[in-house]
């Protein structure tokens, strides 16, 4: 019996629904069906025993009659190190739940395309730090699969609709208002490449604070009229109204006015509510989307001036995206038509589409690899993992030959080049010791000084280079700590940005006998898929630091304890 042609895969990871594209045998991106025979499936897990995991429509059913056995929104948690879940005696983090999805989200594809899933691109959005595209990573490899690129959403959407429409020199405006996440990105893309410009977001705001809003008048407006307010602690009335609110808001999509009738205790109710009403309960939700937009705009227009005539694509991005408000305010405010061009599956296309170019470049690294005897897949000096071997018609051939697709649709897949940039700036910790009082505590005299802007296209190569001091006289050693921009504007105060790694040290200095203030040059560069790396020397000795950072949220240690725990489990989606 013959192997099954290899797949290649994109997940779309989402906030609220997950999907997965994958590339068929003509050579086109489209998507895989899932046990229920949906394209979607919401990223809910149910715990239901201690090695039984339920993933999707049925987890999301649970949820009113177990909520402390259900995890939703986990994508929203990726960046957070204390996060943890315990359920039936195992610690779970964001990683190892989001495993859980992907496994099952796997099985599924499989199962539908016939082709084992293996090697996959997954997205996030497009504002997600190093942390959280780090611990995305980590939840592939806990699942159990080898993750060939982590791209962000609208540049995948891109992608899908470059290959779909005309995008030669196009400048894009993605607006991508996910069900839990928002991102605004500035993308030019050609034939041959698709260069990010400018990104900005907020990954706590989605289409579920729309349901929040929704939810809790419908709440209010029923209990009102059963005067029953004991149904606000029901459990199984609270999520058969989310259900509801969930699909009114799609139908106020389509429809001016919606009719909601329950019956509670005895009582009936009906409520009734308008498009109009539901766009006032929820404007400040949109303002912030438009504030983060023009925020965006303008520091796109700092780094590449007359960028805003440029434009002339607006694109819609995610299912939130639908809603009739989004494109109207878009339209007041900004002089771009709006475009909605598969707002629910574009993504996930578009992941697929970058997965074919990365499993061509892979093939060419492991046939280099072969030759050198270095793991294949190695980043080298001043390149990522987005960029791990040259387009060569040995690999293209490879692929093709795997795949059972076109070499000339496969070249013309994998030929696009992807630049993306910094979501968040990277510094370094030092010590301000003009600060009265630093001696005693130096915390508080502590600041970060940013080196790598965000907003910096990568790989940032040549590194960016400070001259720190040292802060007291015969210093034995200096200790150097990476940290990452928390908010969503850069700030030098401790509580704006996070640690990302541990410290590292340059030891044996006091044999120099230093004084106070002596130089200390360090350099930090990221390459192409956020792998930082920091060197620092010490002039007078010589001695030097050099530290190679994957921004992780889990440890390899930690990871490692997550897949042995993943693989005694049994799950599954329906």
């Amino acid at each position: 019996m013959s192997e099954p042609p290899h797949g290649i895969y994109g997940i779309d990871l989402g906030t609220t629904y997950s999907v997965v594209g994958y590339i068929d045998e003509t050579g086109r991106p489209a998507v895989s069906r899932n046990s229920d025979g949906h394209d979607t499936t919401p990223s809910v897990v149910y715990f239901e025993t201690a090695d039984n995991i339920v993933v999707g429509r049925v987890a999301k059913e649970a949820a009113g009659m177990f909520p402390d056995q259900v995890v939703s929104l986990i994508k929203r948690e990726m960046g957070d190190k204390d996060w943890r879940r315990d359920f039936f005696g195992s610690q779970y983090a964001p990683p190892s739940i989001s495993a859980l999805i992907l496994s099952a989200l796997a099985r599924d594809a499989q199962s539908d395309t016939g082709r084992p899933v293996s090697e996959v691109v997954i997205t996030v959005p497009a504002y997600f730090g190093l942390l959280e595209k780090d611990a995305t990573r980590s939840a592939g490899e806990i699942a159990g699969l080898k993750v060939i690129g982590i791209v962000p959403e609208p540049v995948a959407a891109a992608l899908h609709y470059g290959v779909s429409g005309s995008a030669d020199g196009t400048t894009f405006l993605v607006y991508d208002l996910g069900g839990g996440t928002f991102d605004i990105s500035l993308i030019t893309m050609t034939d041959t490449s698709v260069e990010v410009l400018a990104v900005g977001g907020n990954h706590r705001l989605g289409g579920a604070d729309w349901d929040e809003k929704l939810f809790g008048y419908l709440l209010d407006q029923l209990t009102g009229q059963w005067g029953d307010d004991s149904a606000r602690d029901d459990e199984q009335e609270l999520q058969e109204l989310r259900a509801i609110t969930e699909q009114v808001k799609k139908d106020l999509s389509r429809a001016e006015s919606k009719k909601v009738i329950r019956r509670y205790g005895g009582t009936s109710a009906s409520v009734t509510v308008t498009r109009q009403q539901f766009e006032e309960m929820t404007a400040e939700l949109l303002d912030e989307t438009i504030r983060i937009t023009r925020q965006t705009l303008d520091e796109a227009d700092q780094r590449h001036p007359g960028i805003r005539e440029r434009i002339s694509e607006l694109l819609l991005v995610g299912g939130s995206s639908r809603m009739p408000a989004v494109a109207e305010r878009l339209r007041k405010e900004f002089r771009w038509e709006p475009r909605l061009t598969d707002p629910d599956l574009a993504v996930a296309k578009g992941a697929a589409l970058y997965a074919a170019g990365q499993t061509v470049r892979f093939t060419e690294a492991a046939a280099a690899a072969a030759g050198t005897g270095t793991e294949p897949g190695t980043a080298r000096p001043g390149a990522g993992l987005g960029y791990p071997g040259e387009l060569t018609d040995e690999a293209v051939q490879e692929v093709a030959s795997r795949t059972g697709i076109d070499e000339d649709k496969v070249r013309a897949i994998a030929g696009r080049t992807v630049v993306n940039v910094l979501p968040k700036a990277i510094g370094v910790k030092l010590l301000d010791t003009a600060k009265a009082g630093w001696e005693d505590d130096p915390e508080g005299a502590s600041y970060i000084e940013h080196l790598i802007d965000a907003q910096t296209q990568l790989p940032v190569d040549p590194p960016r280079t400070l001259e720190a001091n040292t802060v007291l006289a015969n210093q034995p050693g200096v200790k150097i700590e990476i940290w990452e921009q928390a908010g969503a504007v850069p700030d030098p105060d401790l509580s704006a940005n996070h640690r990302v790694d541990n410290a590292g040290l340059i030891e044996g200095l006091a044999p120099f006998r230093l004084p106070a203030g002596s130089p200390v040059i360090i350099a930090i560069g990221v390459d192409a898929e956020g792998t930082v790396t920091l060197k620092a020397v010490e002039p007078a000795s010589g001695k030097e630091l050099v530290m190679n950072v994957r921004i992780s949220v889990l440890s390899a240690e930690q990871v490692d304890e997550a897949k042995v725990n993943h693989r005694g489990l049994t799950i599954g989606t329906s």
